[in-house]
């Protein structure tokens, strides 16, 4: 039922005795009092509502962490984005859109499916997957027979999320590079993400297909390519990469002959807080730097091009726009379609909610709700905020207190329509996959069975100094700078002792250091707090498994296996073959894999245990089932995989096989000792001299920091392989640059 609308004349017709926003009336109780939003102009009629177009291709661009107000079209002028700029002058810009959370998966489950977070289920970027229950955009274009492929950029999308479901292609195959850290495994260039869909897109270019790209240029960390570092502000500079990426996107459809009868969207996830309320990035608080997200809207042809439309929409409101744009139904949405509103430029009032649980789940804090209007947005924390945003569109003066009518009727709202009911807990999830998204920057590993304190949990706005301490000093964790991340982690730690995640970094970063002792005790603080963490168990198996401490690191592996039971027998599989106990590592690495068969070093264990037994068929089968599951994970390379691979497959007499599995290994570790020496071994078995001295002296040469040891081993091989001449030159040159190594010196040659 429609609520009771009361406008500005009314109020002052009424004089000061209602000088706050109204109530709704009870039989309003359905939606959101209208007194908290103003009355809408009609905007004037130009026709009637565009559409549809059954036979039109629909292309839908998500740009991750774009905020609407760093973009020229909606009024940025530092922004450098000529190629949304055209394509804004060509289509509709949806001023005023929210995003239900500002956070990737999330927001994006909202986009594929026209359903709030508490409907969809997906509450946070680890720990949720996209059920089958909500049918998703990509579902239904299917079921109306329409091809459908995607592309995404980055691990939080990847397909075991649940993203994938109604895509018949879905291409979120990371490209890997392993001198570039943990990072480089968990996203890609957005250039490679376009070619893809731009080449499923060339097959099918007659069809009314659906394609989705996803580009994370604009997330951190901004590290724009060279020709947009120019730029005052490194996100900007990722910015108009991202603008490059759609150019590139677009020309493609052209070329394709697609464009000009398609419906495009482009829009994003959420947006970014670049320190406006104490926030660098996103996911922590709800203000509109981080959930406001551009909208803009091409008809084929061009229809409608150049207009405006005013009002508030919400991300949900995509999908059901362009399925009635397509000419498809779209039943049981939260989202309403905006496509009345394409004639008019203005959207009838609907309230937009967004929530973030992210404080909550990581760190035990409180959870965040809003509700927005065009004029006010109400965040229910424990201090509750208000703004109008007409007047304070940057959120600066809290009205809660002047306006507690208005925010007693957004509350009710609130737990009318979202309820108070509890979230379902995040699923626990491998340590690794908390490792990869927190090189993304998603840090913290609590869950939402942290227990809050005497008066409730804290409100984030009191710990965001906190919070931002601790992401900078994870980051540099991730990034290799251990002693600044442990100052760091103190300093964290000495404000908030009992976050557990923040005595694991330190205890790792302590560890990489070499301060074995206090990196321990360290780990053992975060055990203290939660005595079944896999991550710390595996964490300190690691420590002791280093420091030829088996037992212990044994026992704490055992440990881990509870929850983790696919990581930690692989570990312990790991150590048994360290240690030569064939039988045990392989019988580890078979437990392993019967809890989670996607463990790619567990498949490699088996590998590596029936090559040492000469079992050298088995060996291979088990090393390539161990590179298919390294490649389903998106994870870094195992070294060691593709050499032993092609190992065994020379002994089997396959030659041609084992130089591509040799120059595989190359290609992922340049400076391979295992892949160059056994690489340089089967060209001189084949009389190829000269490239089995180029191959071998790789090892330096390709070494990003070559030292004594390198040298030795070219020297060594060399002279195995009866080479003296070569083997003299390299060591006339390692004693040229390491003169105090005994091994180089003068007649000492190589043994």
């Amino acid at each position: 039922m429609a609520p009771r609308e009361i406008v500005s004349r009314e109020r002052r017709t009424r004089g000061a005795a209602r000088r706050d926003v109204g109530l709704a009336s009870a039989r309003g109780l359905a939606a959101l009092p209208a007194a908290l939003v103003l009355a809408f102009g009609s905007g004037g009629c130009r026709g009637g509502p565009p559409g549809p177009f059954p036979d039109a291709p629909v292309v839908l661009v998500s740009i991750d962490t774009l905020r609407a107000d760093r973009l020229p079209a909606y009024g940025y002028p530092a922004g450098r984005t000529p190629r949304l700029d055209a394509f804004a002058r060509e289509g509709l810009v949806f001023e005023n859109v929210v995003s239900p959370c500002p956070l990737t998966l999330p927001a994006h489950a909202s986009l594929f499916t026209g359903l709030r977070p508490p409907r969809h289920g997906v509450r946070d970027n680890i720990g949720y997957t996209l059920s089958g229950e909500a049918p998703t955009l990509a579902a239904r274009f299917r079921e109306a027979g329409r091809p459908t492929g995607a592309a995404v950029s980055a691990f939080v999308m990847r397909a075991a999320t649940g993203m994938a479901r109604g895509f018949e292609h879905y291409d979120d195959a990371l490209t890997v590079d392993a001198a570039a850290g943990a990072l480089s495994a968990q996203q890609r260039d957005g250039a490679v993400a376009v070619e893809s869909l731009l080449g499923w897109i060339g097959g099918r270019r007659e069809a009314p297909f659906f394609a989705f790209l996803h580009l994370y240029e604009p997330h951190a960390p901004y590290e724009p390519p060279a020709a947009y570092r120019g730029l005052a502000d490194p996100y900007d500079g990722e910015v108009a990469y991202a603008d490059e990426l759609v150019g590139r996107l677009l020309d493609g459809l052209r070329k394709a002959g697609v464009y000009e009868r398609a419906v495009i969207a482009v829009v994003s996830d959420h947006g970014e807080g670049l320190g406006d309320h104490g926030e660098q990035e996103h996911g922590f608080f709800l203000y509109r730097e981080t959930v406001r997200v551009p909208l803009l809207l091409r008809l084929p042809g061009g229809e409608r091009g150049g207009g405006r439309v005013a009002g508030l929409a919400r991300l949900e409101d995509v999908p059901p726009t362009l399925l009635e744009l397509a000419g498809l139904p779209a039943e049981g949405l939260d989202g309403a379609s905006l496509v009345p509103a394409l004639s008019g430029g203005r959207l009838e009032p609907r309230p937009a909610y967004s929530e973030t649980f992210y404080p909550r789940f990581h760190f035990g804090w409180s959870e965040l709700l809003a509700v927005s209007d065009e004029r006010w947005r109400y965040i229910h924390a424990p201090r509750p905020e208000l703004y109008d945003v007409t007047a304070d569109p940057g959120e600066k003066r809290n009205l809660a207190g002047e306006r507690p009518e208005a925010a007693a009727a957004m509350k009710a709202w609130l737990e009318r329509e979202v309820g108070r009911g509890e979230p379902a807990a995040p699923e626990p999830v491998p340590p690794e996959v908390e490792e990869a998204l927190r090189a993304l920057g998603y840090v913290g590993g609590r869950r939402a069975d942290a227990v809050p304190g005497e008066g409730g949990r804290a409100d984030p706005k009191d710990k965001v100094a906190v919070y931002e301490a601790y992401r900078q000093a994870a980051g540099l964790r991730l990034r290799g700078e251990n002693e600044r991340a442990a100052a760091a982690l103190r300093a964290v730690l000495a404000e908030e002792p009992a976050m557990l995640d923040a005595w694991e970094d330190l205890g790792v970063a302590l560890l990489r250091l070499g301060r074995e002792r206090e990196g321990r005790s360290a780990l053992e603080r975060a055990l203290a707090g939660d005595p079944g963490r896999a991550s710390t168990h595996l964490a300190l198996a690691r420590a002791h498994a280093l420091a030829g401490r088996t037992d212990e690191a044994a026992a704490h592996a055992t440990a881990a296996s509870i929850r983790e039971p696919g990581q930690a027998f692989e570990a312990l599989a790991q150590m048994m073959l360290a240690e030569g106990r064939h039988r045990d590592a392989g019988e580890y690495a078979r437990r392993s894999l019967a809890a989670d068969p996607r463990r790619a070093l567990s498949h490699f264990v088996l590998g590596a245990v029936a090559q040492r037994e000469g079992r050298c068929a088995e060996a291979v089968a088990a090393f390539r089932r161990a590179a298919e599951a390294q490649a389903r994970q998106m994870r870094l390379v195992v070294p060691g995989l593709h050499a032993r691979s092609a190992d065994c497959l020379a002994r089997l007499g396959r030659g041609a096989e084992a130089e591509r599995e040799f120059r595989a290994e190359l290609a992922e570790i340049p400076h391979s000792r295992e892949g160059r020496v056994g690489l340089a071994l089967l060209l001189r078995s084949e009389g190829r001299d000269a490239e089995s001295r180029d191959v071998l002296g790789g090892i330096v040469t390709a070494h990003p920091r070559p030292g004594p040891d390198e040298y030795w081993i070219v020297v060594r091989t060399l002279a195995g392989l009866g080479d003296g001449s070569a083997a003299e030159e390299w060591a006339a040159e390692a004693r040229r640059r390491f003169p105090a190594d005994p091994r180089y010196r003068k007649g000492a040659g190589p043994r």
